[in-house]
């Protein structure tokens, strides 16, 4: 089945950015994101928050990988499953001062939990930085490259 169609903000509330390797490390862009919700921001334990991803935004410098990553189903195939998400529901404080969060990540119809790091800085807004790994694998992803873990940053700007 496919994803729903949804209207994304002109401007994306920051960025998400992963490292793919098809032999050579290619830095590939979400261009078109957004916060569904955003809650408890000054208290990060017990954060609330849900982001759905344009996968149809994706964009790397290579044009012809770029373009397998769209249509092909063994890559994002994004004419099928043009949305992602990504859900969370509290974190704990590391002794680095960074929060360790269990993401649920949704893609190519898979939901899979994760670890994910963060900090949150500033009172409002709120500036977010944070890192996962994501086993490409796990969700369906059968196309060519060296590697199966995948790097993904997010920068963001956070306001309730």
């Amino acid at each position: 089945m496919a994803s729903p169609v949804i209207a994304f903000p002109t401007e994306a509330p920051g960025e998400i950015t992963f490292i793919g390797n098809a032999g050579g490390d290619n830095l590939f862009t979400v261009n078109s994101w957004k916060f569904d919700r955003l809650e408890n921001l000054s208290d990060p334990e017990n954060i609330a928050v849900t982001a759905t991803l344009d996968m149809t935004s994706i964009t790397c410098d290579w044009k012809d990988l770029e373009r397998n990553l769209h249509k092909k189903k063994d890559y994002f195939y994004s004419k099928k499953f043009n949305t992602a998400q990504i859900r969370i529901d509290g974190a704990e404080m590391q002794e680095d001062s960074n929060y360790l969060a269990t993401a649920t990540l949704t893609l190519k119809g898979v939901s899979k939990e994760l670890p994910l790091t963060f900090t949150l800085t500033g009172d409002g807004p709120y500036e977010l930085d944070a890192h996962a790994t994501v086993n490409r694998r796990k969700f369906k992803f059968t196309g060519n490259g060296p590697k199966d873990e995948v790097p993904v940053m997010v920068k963001a700007t956070l306001e309730e």
